[in-house]
């Protein structure tokens, strides 16, 4: 993880630190659940982390969400 992401995460919460393969985890258990209020979210780790589409069907997350996530998706 680059510098500047390191600042943004630790300027908005001390607390948070989050890992590329934890961004992973965490955007897969949110498509895969459809939880409605973490979902602006998803854009925002994969776009931050640079997520390929690879490494979230490896993830778990289904083909039909990643043909709907392909204008973000690498």
């Amino acid at each position: 993880m680059g510098k500047a992401k390191k600042r943004i995460l630790h300027k908005t919460n001390s607390n948070l630190y989050m890992t590329r393969e934890s961004a992973v985890c965490k955007v897969s258990e949110i498509i895969r659940k459809s939880i409605s209020d973490e979902s602006k979210t998803v854009p925002a780790l994969i776009t931050l982390f640079g997520l390929s589409a690879e490494e979230l069907s490896e993830a778990g997350v289904p083909y039909e969400n990643l043909a709907a996530l392909s204008g973000i998706v690498q």
